[in-house]
């Protein structure tokens, strides 16, 4: 069901780790960059790797990287919002949040939808990273080499 509880697997994601991913939307929902930079100090190792279609398709890694492309987004971005569509646990392998953006041009005042299947890697119990896909089976994919 969308918006409802994932569906969870023996073993799976920790109920905290999944409330800190909510909370990563949350404040980018916000715009609250001192909020990401709150969790991202927890976090310091923390990688995050844009879909290949992306312009500057790239992995960025730790704190600085990772907040410096959120300045940058919302320097492009003068309205974004991510909904969280559905929640799929993939077990110790981390969990796949299927999400849809909704983005305006700062300059351009032109506004874009788009849909993602983000991989939400952990390691150890821990989240280690995010990667973003177009389509749910390159993420499955990506879940199951994990």
């Amino acid at each position: 069901e969308v918006g409802g509880p994932p569906r969870l697997e023996a073993g799976g994601m920790s109920p905290e780790n999944l409330a800190v991913i909510h909370e990563v939307y949350e404040a980018m929902n916000r715009r609250d960059v001192a909020a990401l930079e709150k969790l991202a100090d927890l976090y310091p190792d923390y990688e995050w790797r844009n879909g290949t279609d992306m312009p500057e398709s790239q992995l960025r890694v730790g704190r600085e990287t990772t907040i410096g492309y959120v300045r940058d987004l919302f320097n492009t971005f003068d309205q974004t919002h991510t909904t969280i569509r559905e929640v799929i646990d993939c077990g110790d392998a981390g969990a796949i949040f299927m999400v849809r953006h909704r983005v305006r041009g700062a300059v351009s005042g032109a506004e874009v939808e788009r849909d993602e299947v983000h991989f939400w890697r952990t390691v150890d119990g821990r989240i280690a990273g995010l990667d973003e896909f177009l389509t749910l089976e390159e993420a499955r994919e990506a879940a199951s080499g994990a």
